[in-house]
């Protein structure tokens, strides 16, 4: 077939080249319009539940809502994983599915469930917007200079100005506002008057709410002419909600007929102003309070379009915006790092394929033919390019990466054809033509179509099972091993049609002038390494030794050496995850922040701070008024600079503040973290249980352990903890004396200490709630909170009906899998992780545990331990696929194992590459080996190839001279496709941690180290022992007219 398929574009050259031609204009179509992002989908599709119940603690949560819901979506199909928060007054439910299910399905799925759940009256579950914890693109900020700019107008600038704009862009899924005062209407009723004139709460909010909406009162037709009725009674400023009657007191019918008595009025029984709502979250950048917009992305959104977008709509918005207010739009930007990482990676692919140019010219010496094998780079990455554009996928820096690491690899099928050409053309000119030209250049493509072919093959078969790596990781390396692996196929369809067409046309007597011979280059290799494989051939004992005694030193270095999983990424800014005390009010937690920024902004390099505390409502990835995010804008330069100081300093100033507990990362590793474990941290250990007291008994032993190991730094238990709270038990005999029941005065303290929103006033655009609640709210105190007057005829205060008591509550509590989840996490800084979560696993598991308490160890250990567990099966079965083919190749068993021993030679250079970058072996390393394997056994494919050529096709007898000159002939192409493979990595060896070369990097260091190893040691191994054990295989497979070599 493959025969066919190069004698079939000999023979149509004008529709060859038109073809490539078409490929390559559609295929810059489709690099042009292709979605563009820093990473693969590696967003497992979740659904989030929100369901809001005011008023109830976290106990009280899981106990009415989150067991409810959870019962009700388990065993819904494609579910993975259920996550679930009770909180002071939200539940939260994140629903993972499988990846690549339907998002919309899955949404219909849960929302089917949810109708089944039975739930508090007034609780209604709704779905969250359908985004990814990575499409958070961007912080904006916004702060007032002027001193007469209250946070009030301020917050009101931003929920109805600015956040509906940013909305409007197309690709916003959602923006969460923090920080500021939300207006609000409030009308604080005093119990003592309500008491004196026997007016009850529930009256006032019948009344009240009444009075907020205007009505109709349709249409009044006179004549020919019709007028619609619009009655008006909502108030336009905050003093008339004191105009409104709520109770006549006093009198009956008079003599006009009219009623006698007053009148009592709102503003009789509470005072009524516009004022700040009681929050939840709150927003600061460097220091000064502000508001923090928080830019959430469509799934299938463009990030850089977006961003654009909205850079756009801010333009827009500047001349609208009131003096003395600024608008922030880099406090964070996921845009910053996409295009550090993208123009990192285009560059390193640029700089790759120049240094492919100058190993071509220098080998090759020809214009002509170094012009026909560097047209396979362009050539294969546009029919990537329409790969990728009909599969939907994006260009991000792992698609590219693949290509930059590729770059080198895919002119080695055309250097293989146009080498063999050459060689070809130029016996054929000494013969003197006695063959058509054309006839020479069918001859020698045909000659090394099956060394193509079959090491392209190679490549593919041995990433194949990459494809079955699970979770993260298989996300991102499938993205990398598909570039990879089309470009490389790409390539050996150019090599088998595009580079035979071209080298007939191009390659001709004119084009050998001045290359009758080969290179200097070439002959001054060839001189140099004749005697070494003589040398070779005449010591194979020796050289066999030495290679297998050095192996077993290699495996000492990968046993010796750490472990870890995905490596960190670079991001140029950080993030810090604050924790509190439990129990910290979110104003402390504030006055804490500012001055934590104030201390960071003193600290050379960083540029800007900004921070939200507490959670925006409906945020699914809020926290409690003790935790608070900051983020961390650096100068330019600083961070590529010098990182390590930059976050050894604010580590510092982290510890010098003291009292609270922290986490110290990058945005986007910290969500990635969170995909992999549902917590930001690289370390983590979830302790399920039944019984709080025995999983915080267990989560300090993991604490404990934890704090040994060298390398983890800041464990910390996650303040799922006891606080204190007040409980007020009422007395029911107490309260029937007042004619109330229990429930009633229940719900008139909820909405007396909560509030009561009633309705709502539009002023403008911007809606105004009202709110109903006491005027003599709890100061905090027990005290304060027993003298609260009621509105209640024979119960003056709260403690004449009710005990009040200070008991302890959990101030949060997790969920996963439906059984209550503690978690202990840690920050890693040390070199092996799997190594010393691994010790502290083994004493914990040796140990016992408090009963009914289980561990499980996720996180990046989990990844890794995983990734270890698995590449090697992936490795084996790569190599099974090469044991085929090979056989299939050669049908001689003793051939296919001369040609394997290439494969273990790459661990010496990829191993001692790995110990001198840091002496961490991570999963990018591993992929490294798994490539590697198929790429070396190229070199031995293409030696034993020739030396079977020259003993069946040209009548050579088997011996030492043979093979010798079967090396010689083929020392070109092994030098040339290894060089310009490994050279073309040189970029991403150089600057290794620069912003998108994290997982590229370790990949670059195996691949180059451990071709310069394989190489070196294949040009002497293979024919050494191919001399001491090939002469059987070779007259087996001499008679074997199906093999092609």
């Amino acid at each position: 077939m493959w025969n066919n398929i190069i004698v079939w574009s000999l023979r149509n050259k004008f529709f060859v080249l038109l073809s490539a031609a078409a490929v390559s204009a559609l295929g810059l179509w489709s690099l042009a319009t292709m979605k563009v992002d820093i990473l693969p989908d590696i967003n497992k599709p979740t659904v989030t539940v929100f369901a809001e119940s005011p008023g109830l603690a976290a106990e009280d949560v899981e106990r009415l809502i989150i067991n409810p819901l959870e019962a009700a979506v388990a065993g819904a199909p494609g579910i993975d994983r259920i996550r679930s928060n009770a909180s002071f007054a939200q539940a939260t439910l994140n629903i993972e599915f499988a990846w690549g299910s339907d998002t919309l399905r899955n949404r219909q799925v849960v929302q089917e469930r949810l109708a089944q759940a039975l739930l508090p009256r007034g609780v209604k579950p709704v779905l969250g917007p359908s985004t990814s914890l990575l499409g958070e693109i961007m912080w904006v900020g916004v702060s007032a200079h002027e001193s007469d700019i209250m946070p009030m107008e301020l917050r009101t600038l931003a929920d109805w100005t600015i956040r509906p704009a940013i909305l409007r862009t197309p690709g916003v899924a959602n923006v969460y506002v923090m920080g500021g005062d939300v207006r609000e209407w409030q009308v604080n009723l005093n119990a003592e008057r309500m008491r004196r004139h026997g007016i009850m709460i529930d009256d006032v909010r019948a009344k009240v709410e009444t009075a907020l909406t205007n009505k109709s009162g349709n249409i009044l037709v006179e004549g020919e002419k019709e007028y619609p009725i619009r009655i008006l009674v909502a108030p336009s400023k905050v003093a008339e909600l004191g105009e409104i009657a709520i109770a006549r007191i006093g009198g009956g019918m008079g003599e006009s007929g009219g009623m006698e008595g007053g009148v009592v009025r709102l503003a009789d029984i509470a005072s009524i102003v516009e004022g700040p709502s009681p929050i939840r979250g709150s927003g600061a950048i460097d220091g000064k309070s502000g508001v923090i917009l928080r830019v959430i992305r469509q799934p299938n959104a463009q990030t850089l379009e977006v961003t654009d977008a909205i850079d756009e709509t801010f333009r827009s918005l500047a001349a609208s915006l009131p003096d003395g207010v600024e608008l922030h739009p880099d406090l964070f930007r996921q845009e910053n790092f996409i295009r550090a990482g993208l123009g990192n990676v285009t560059e390193a692919l640029r700089d790759g394929t120049i240094l492919v140019i100058l190993i071509l010219i220098v080998f090759l010496w020809n214009t002509r033919a170094t012009a026909i094998t560097l047209l396979a780079i362009p050539l294969s990455i546009v029919m990537t390019a329409i790969v990728f554009k009909w599969l939907g996928l994006s260009v991000n820096v792992m698609t590219l990466g693949g290509i930059a690491i590729a770059v080198g690899a895919l002119v080695d099928d055309a250097i293989v054809g146009v080498e063999n050409v050459f060689r070809r053309l130029r016996v054929w000119k000494t013969a003197g033509k006695k063959e058509s030209h054309e006839d020479i250049i069918r001859v020698a493509s045909v000659e090394v179509r099956n060394s193509i072919v079959y090491a392209t093959l190679l490549v593919v078969v041995v990433f194949l099972p990459i494809f079955f790596v699970p979770g993260l990781e298989g996300r991102l390396l499938s993205s990398l091993g598909l570039a990879y692996l089309v470009s490389l196929i790409a390539s050996m369809v150019v090599s088998l049609t595009v580079t035979p067409v071209l080298s007939a046309l191009l390659l001709n007597d004119r084009s050998l002038e001045g290359n009758e011979k080969e290179t200097r280059v070439v002959l001054a290799i060839k001189k140099m390494i004749t005697p070494w494989i003589r040398w070779s051939l005449e010591n194979v004992k020796l050289i066999t030794g030495g290679v297998i005694v050095t192996l077993f030193l290699t495996v000492g270095l990968y046993v010796g050496a750490g472990k870890e999983g995905i490596p960190p990424f670079n991001e140029g800014s950080a993030v810090v995850m604050l924790f509190l005390p439990p129990g910290t009010a979110l104003s402390a937690t504030n006055d804490y922040v500012t001055k934590l920024e104030t201390a960071l902004l003193q600290v050379p390099g960083i540029r800007q701070v900004s921070n939200i505390a507490g959670r925006a409502p409906a945020d699914p990835h809020g926290g409690s008024a003790n935790s608070s995010e900051i983020q961390i804008a650096f100068k330019e330069g600083w961070f590529e600079r010098d990182r390590d100081r930059l976050f050894a300093d604010i580590q510092g100033v982290l510890e010098r503040a003291g009292s609270a507990d922290y986490s110290l990362g990058q945005p986007i590793t910290h969500r990635v973290e969170m995909l992999l474990s549902g917590v930001r941290a690289p370390v983590v250990v979830k302790v399920f249980g039944d019984d709080p007291e025995r999983m915080d008994e267990a989560a300090k032993m993991v604490l404990a352990e934890l704090k040994k190991q060298k390398g983890i730094t800041n464990p910390r238990i996650q303040q799922n903890t006891v606080v204190p709270e007040f409980r007020v038990y009422i007395d029911r005999n107490r309260v029937a004396e007042s004619g109330l029941s229990s429930g009633e005065v229940a719900n008139d303290l909820e909405m007396g200490l909560m509030g009561d929103t009633l309705g709502a006033v539009r002023l403008g655009s911007a809606p105004v709630d009202v709110v109903l609640r006491f005027d003599a709210e709890s100061k905090g105190t027990m005290t304060s909170l027993r003298d609260l007057a009621l509105p209640y005829s024979g119960a003056a205060s709260l403690g004449s009906v009710a005990d009040i008591r200070v008991e302890g509550g959990r101030n949060s509590i997790d969920h996963e899998g439906g059984k209550r989840t503690l978690v202990v996490s840690a920050n890693y800084a040390g070199k092996d992780i799997v190594g010393e979560v691994g010790a502290a696993k083994a004493v914990l598991e040796a140990g016992k545990l408090p009963v009914g308490v289980t561990l499980s160890f996720e996180g990046n250990y989990q990844s890794q331990k995983e990734s270890t567990r698995r590449l090697p099966i992936v490795f084996f079965a790569g190599l099974a696929m090469i044991v085929l083919i090979l056989y299939r190749a050669f049908r001689s068993i003793p051939i296919l194992l001369i040609i394997l021993t290439n494969v273990p030679t790459v661990a010496i250079g990829g191993m001692l590459g790995i110990w001198a970058t840091g002496g961490t072996v991570n999963l990018a390393h591993m992929v490294g080996f798994i490539s590697l394997a198929g790429i070396v056994s190229r070199n031995g494919i293409l030696l034993i190839g020739r030396a079977l050529a020259l003993v069946r096709d040209e009548g050579r007898p088997f011996s030492l001279e043979t093979i010798v000159q079967a090396t010689l002939d083929r020392v070109t192409p092994v030098l040339m496709t290894s060089l310009v493979t490994a050279l073309a990595l040189i970029p991403l060896l150089l600057n290794g941690d620069e912003p998108g070369k994290e997982m590229l990097n370790p990949l670059a260091v195996v691949i180059f180290w451990g071709l310069v190893s394989s190489t070196i040691i294949s040009l002497f191994l293979t024919p050494a022992l191919f001399y001491r054990f090939g002469k059987k295989a070779v007259l087996h497979v001499s008679k074997e007219s199906s093999s092609g070599f």
